[in-house]
Parts: C-alpha cells; structure tokens; sequence
C-alpha cells in the first residue's frame, strides 16, 4: 500500500471512529437519562465525556492527516502560559489525589481517584506535546512521516 493509499485508508478509520464515539455520547445520554442512580449517572457521564475526548482526538488526527497547522506561534504561547498554570495546579492536585486514596479502603473510590490522577498526566502530556513537537504540513519535519516506503 503506497503512502497516499495508507493515508486515505487512516482517514477512513478515524471517521469511522469518530461516528463510533458520537453514537456512544447519544447512547450514554440516553441511558443516564433513564438512569435512578445518581452514581450511575456521574459514571456514565464519565464515559460520555470520554467519548467526547476521543473525538475530539479523532478530529485532531484528521488536521494533522490533511497537513493542517495545529499550533502557531500566538496558540503555543497560550499553551505555554496554560502548561505552566497546570504544572502548579497538577503537583497541589497529586498530593490531594494521594491523601484522598490514602483515606478510604473502599476499591471503587480508589479506582475513581485514580482515574482523575491518570487524566490529569495525560492532559499534562497533551499539553507538553503541543509544546515540544512540531505540527506543520511537511510530514518528515513532526514526529517522522506518516507512512515508510
């Protein structure tokens, strides 16, 4: 397969993905609508956003496929200022992440603040990224081609 086909085939499974993860946003509405529980609600909220992230990242991809300039010079220095707001914000956040887990034997609080505690590094990942790579349109200048022939 040849690096326009490869590309073309990639930016037909990221649609595809995307379309899966917006029928999952309807479905968990739906369902946390039915829903009495209001833990079972905050969960498959939970889940909902997550379907909204990953299409949102669907949609990245599809910029960075179709060579589209992620971050100029004015958004990377309006990411610069928010990484380095988070930096503070996400140290204070681990300690009180770690104090709460330390203050309950119950696994699912456990679990659930442990699942803050991992969002939290990849959102400083995600913003790191945009920070330290380069997205421009010519492929061999970010993270190496897309394709190797």
């Amino acid at each position: 397969m040849q690096g326009q086909e490869k590309i073309a085939k990639l930016k037909e499974m990221v649609k595809n993905l995307i379309k899966v993860e917006e029928e999952v946003i309807k479905l968990t509405e739906e369902t946390a609508g039915k829903a009495a529980n209001s833990t079972v609600k905050c969960l498959l909220r939970a889940i909902q956003h997550d379907s909204r992230k990953h299409a949102d990242l669907g949609r990245a991809a599809l910029e960075i496929l179709e060579y589209q300039q992620i971050a100029g010079t004015e958004e990377r220095k309006e990411v610069w200022d928010l990484l380095k707001k988070h930096e503070e914000m996400e140290r204070k956040h681990k300690d009180n992440l770690s104090e709460m887990k330390s203050l309950t034997e119950t696994p699912a609080l456990k679990y659930i603040f442990e699942q803050i505690w991992n969002d939290e590094k990849t959102h400083h990942a995600m913003l790191h990224t945009l920070m330290t790579k380069r997205f421009e349109k010519d492929p061999a200048k970010y993270w190496g081609a897309l394709w190797a022939e």
